[in-house]
């Protein structure tokens, strides 16, 4: 996203639009894809030699879920974006799409989960629990952390 100085008034301004998502080059990402375009709503003011940017983000994407795998659609929403960029004198454009696209990254939780009531994978044939049970035995044997029960410490 280029913001244009010489367009920015001495008393400020209020930018509103949408950025498309392939700026953020997510293409490659394997538990985060976008589903629509970066939704802003910035204010825009010159401080002596700086442009000071602030304002909300939004994005729709879909997220994989930690417990089964599955992607799930939500959005990911920055009420606190705020960063000054050097704008001396002569100064033709501002670009903020480096600082967006590492907003945007830094408010994806780290542990997504589709719903509270997800059960997840089985452990043992890794069939997803929400769709249906599996056909593995409760004790199918010893876990692989069974030779820690019997240390004495």
């Amino acid at each position: 996203m280029k913001i244009l100085v010489a367009r920015i008034p001495e008393s400020g301004s209020v930018l509103e639009g949408s950025e498309p998502a392939e700026v953020l080059a997510w293409e490659d990402e394997r538990f985060v894809r976008s589903e629509g375009d970066i939704v802003y709503r910035f204010t825009v003011e010159r401080v002596s030699d700086e442009l000071i940017v602030q304002g909300a983000l939004d994005l729709a994407v879909a997220l994989r879920c930690s417990r089964c795998a599955e992607f799930f659609s939500t959005s990911i929403g920055v009420s606190d974006f705020l960063r000054a960029y050097p704008a001396p004198e002569g100064t033709d454009e501002v670009d903020a799409t480096e600082d967006l696209r590492e907003e945007l990254l830094l408010h994806v939780p780290a542990f997504a989960v589709c719903s509270q009531e997800c059960l997840g994978m089985c452990a043992q044939c890794g069939v997803n629990l929400n769709r249906g049970a599996c056909s593995c035995e409760e004790d199918a044997g010893p876990s692989a952390w069974s030779a820690l029960d019997s240390l004495d410490l």
